[in-house]
């Protein structure tokens, strides 16, 4: 039985261009399944008979006054789903920081999809006012990850 390593790579770009869940191949007695990682959700769950969410009262001012902070900046959103570094090293410093300028095409992290550092570029000159998640977060496509102004 041999693994062809280039078509199991071709199957992992199209799970992720085609937003596909999985995809399962079977060629001369080899079956290769491939499945998209998928994060936890964030709601809990108490297990009894009736299966009912937890939940803890949201305070309406704060809410607000994040959504009114996100309104006034533009954001800088994960263009794939992967894994979210604010550094191309453990032991190296921060890309950027929170109140730095920044110029269009500065690295300012790195979203790491199968193995592969995508280094994420400022899309315009600006001051990043917020960095929105902690190193090694998992981002989705379209997850904001710094608001910039």
């Amino acid at each position: 039985m041999k693994i062809d390593v280039k078509a199991i790579r071709e199957l992992a770009e199209n799970i992720e261009k085609y937003n596909l869940q999985e995809v399962t191949v079977e060629s001369e007695g080899a079956k290769v399944t491939l499945k998209r990682e998928v994060a936890a959700p964030e709601t809990v769950y108490v297990n009894t008979s009736v299966a009912a969410p937890i939940t803890a009262p949201v305070n309406k001012v704060a809410v607000s006054t994040v959504e009114k902070t996100e309104e006034k900046y533009e954001a800088i959103t994960s263009p794939m789903m992967g894994t979210f570094y604010r550094a191309p090293a453990p032991d190296s410093p921060d890309f950027v920081k929170e109140g730095q300028e920044v110029n269009q095409g500065d690295t300012l992290c790195i979203v790491e999809a199968m193995k592969l550092m995508n280094e994420i570029k400022a899309s315009r000159d600006g001051k990043i006012v917020k960095i929105l998640l902690e190193d090694g977060a998992s981002v989705v496509k379209g997850d904001k990850l710094f608001l910039i102004d």
